[in-house]
């Protein structure tokens, strides 16, 4: 189980919380690969905690479905199957569209701008950056959507597939092309915002996210 050297200093989150994220982030950009098996004990040490919080994490990992428990045997990385990827993006499709709905009439001129930035970071990240960190940047475009509507339902559901769809694009899609058109996909989004064509926005929502399930087949 190959654990990245410490970069960071943890701040006030709680034991259980940091392991947490931070297992969440190494399995969504592909640190720990499909089938890989999680050594609580060597992650504990990594952490400086107890295997406590550490098993605490796991779980909550396997209520995301991200590693699965194998009785006498340990926790390991669940692998990605094609067709749930396909019920994710399905659904976030149509999760995304009902957030159009509910925020168009209500964007501000500060969103539009945000997400224009959170756009143009994508790509940047996409050619200069890490295939990882492009994923992470339009996965917050699209989060940032749900978050305009103040549903906290719709946020909560958009964040757990958001981060299921960002695992997938990190495994499957690398090719710089994919990313263009996703940008390019993106921006007519905003366009369509902008002029409060609710209709064309949602089509293109749903086109982007239609494009990723052809692309993992």
């Amino acid at each position: 189980m190959p654990i990245p050297p410490k970069k960071e200093v943890f701040n006030h989150q709680t034991a259980k919380e940091r392991v947490y994220k931070t297992l969440q982030q190494w399995i969504i950009d592909g640190t720990f690969r499909p089938n890989e098996r999680l050594n609580d004990t060597e992650l504990a040490e990594y952490f400086s905690v107890s295997r406590t919080p550490v098993r605490e994490a796991l779980q909550m990992l396997k209520e995301q479905n991200l590693v699965h428990i194998i009785p006498s045997s340990g926790t390991y990385v669940t692998p990605i199957d094609l067709q749930d990827m396909k019920y994710v993006f399905e659904l976030l499709g149509e999760l995304q569209s009902i957030s159009l709905k509910l925020c168009i009439n209500q964007i501000t001129a500060k969103d539009l701008s945000c997400l224009t930035e959170l756009n143009e970071r994508f790509l940047e990240n996409a050619n200069h950056g890490s295939s990882s960190d492009a994923h992470i940047a339009d996965r917050d475009f699209h989060n940032y959507l749900a978050k305009i509507t103040g549903n906290p339902y719709l946020i909560t559901f958009t964040d757990q597939l958001t981060f299921l769809a960002c695992r997938n694009e990190n495994h499957f899609f690398k090719e710089v092309a994919r990313h263009q058109a996703s940008y390019e996909n993106h921006c007519r989004i905003i366009a369509a915002i902008k002029t409060k064509s609710l209709s064309v926005a949602q089509k293109e929502i749903k086109n982007n996210w239609l494009i990723s399930i052809s692309d993992s087949y």
